[in-house]
């Protein structure tokens, strides 16, 4: 079994590297201090257990979590200094946890459970319990993707992010006139991405509310929304609701947002 450990700490991630080598059967991979290097290596090694501490300061475990495609979600076992709300919620959904300071007979039991959960039927059921998790723990917006590139792991910030177009059963995050590759789909991404920055106006894009500087009324509630950084976007009638709802919204407002509507 390959293990990677998450942990801010020093000492938090000594600790459960020296309990990991008294088991012959498990290979620590990755040590990692923080998030970001933690998801470069889960999505690099593919790892079977992954120890993850919850409070972290860059972006905490749960935000590791929620920035990894589904795919790539291996088992894990959580860390928390923190024994009300946090345990309440793994407890709920059937997941691991060791409170710390961690006690030996829980780690060895912990190590025993993911040892059997090990075939393909228990993960997919993991994820899933993973994911129902992540639905109540702090919305489900992320502030970063891992993006692959040939051998490497490149981090986008969702700040960076100006559009995100569909191109097949990948969807490209255009920043600031480049296009990165995510293999993902249109309606994952929209999950992760805070409503109150992005809007979805067509099954194929989302754009950066704050970056719209016009929305021209075309055909059938359609619409053709146009960015500061000069790209156009046709919105589709699905979603005709969201663009004039925003637009109302703006009104309302008075923020002054220049739109114009043709043929009325």
């Amino acid at each position: 079994m390959r293990v990677v450990v998450v942990d801010d700490e020093p000492l938090a991630r000594e600790g459960v590297v020296i309990r990991l080598r008294k088991f012959q059967d498990i290979e620590v991979v990755a040590e990692c201090e923080d998030g970001s290097s933690a998801i470069e290596k889960i999505m690099e090694l593919g790892p079977d257990l992954l120890f993850l501490d919850v409070q972290m300061p860059d972006m905490d475990g749960f935000e590791v979590l929620r920035t990894l495609p589904k795919e790539s979600l291996p088992e894990v076992i959580f860390l928390t200094a923190y024994q009300h709300h946090a345990v309440r919620a793994f407890e709920v959904h059937a997941l691991d946890y060791l409170l710390k300071p961690v006690d030996d007979e829980r780690f060895a039991a912990a190590i025993e459970r993911a040892r059997d959960a090990a075939h393909s039927d228990s993960k997919l059921e993991m994820a899933h319990r993973l994911l129902q998790l992540l639905k109540q723990e702090r919305g489900n917006y992320v502030t970063r993707f891992p993006v692959k590139i040939g051998p490497r792991i490149h981090v986008v910030r969702t700040q960076d992010i100006d559009w995100v177009a569909a191109a097949g059963d990948y969807v490209e995050l255009h920043c600031k006139g480049r296009a990165h590759l995510l293999h993902e789909t249109m309606n994952s991404v929209e999950r992760k991405l805070d409503p109150q920055t992005f809007l979805r106006i067509h099954r194929s894009r989302i754009v950066r509310l704050e970056l719209i500087e016009e929305a021209r009324s075309i055909d059938n509630r359609e619409y053709m929304v146009r960015l500061s950084d000069g790209s156009e976007h046709r919105s589709g009638r699905t979603y005709a609701e969201r663009v004039e709802n925003w637009l109302a919204c703006g009104e309302r407002a008075g923020e002054g947002f220049g739109w114009q509507r043709r043929g009325r």
